[in-house]
């Protein structure tokens, strides 16, 4: 029987594994040089539409000051706009530009390419059965609201 532990270790594994395959990649995908944690901020905004900062800092459990100094590269080279919050001057949010939506595709089709290496000696099934189980896991996850309203699309 498989403990918590054995998935926890084989899920490490895999991401690891995706991570690596994915960095191999990024000189042919990412020519604006986003890097990992770029992608990681424009796909959790791409998740929301609309996210304060302080949520973005929440989602990716990054202290707020870190979050600035990433987002701040992102806002310049025109994937992020910052706008203030109408009700609350003191909140900014961000959202995607139209050239952030396109990078966010582009880094999503890297993922997708990437994702099919990896498990390219599977059937077609049990990418089926994988899918599905990763979806139910992420629509029983009330902790990111994100999650929700993506598993709800697929």
């Amino acid at each position: 029987m498989m403990t918590n532990i054995d998935l926890a270790v084989l899920l490490d594994r895999l991401l690891r594994r995706i991570h690596l395959r994915l960095s191999e990649k990024a000189k042919r995908f990412d020519t604006e040089k986003v890097g990992p944690g770029g992608a990681m901020i424009l796909l959790t905004i791409d998740d929301a539409q609309e996210l304060s900062m302080q949520a973005l800092t929440q989602r990716l459990v990054r202290d707020k000051s870190q979050m600035t100094r990433a987002v701040g590269p992102l806002v310049r080279k025109g994937f992020v706009q910052r706008t203030q919050d109408p009700q609350d001057a003191r909140v900014t949010k961000l959202t995607l530009t139209a050239k952030g939506a396109a990078m966010v595709a582009t880094h999503q089709t890297a993922l997708a390419e990437t994702l099919d290496e990896v498990l390219a000696h599977m059937p077609q099934a049990k990418r089926e059965a994988l899918r599905a189980l990763i979806s139910e896991a992420l629509a029983s996850d009330h902790s990111d609201p994100s999650t929700l309203d993506q598993t709800a699309e697929d």
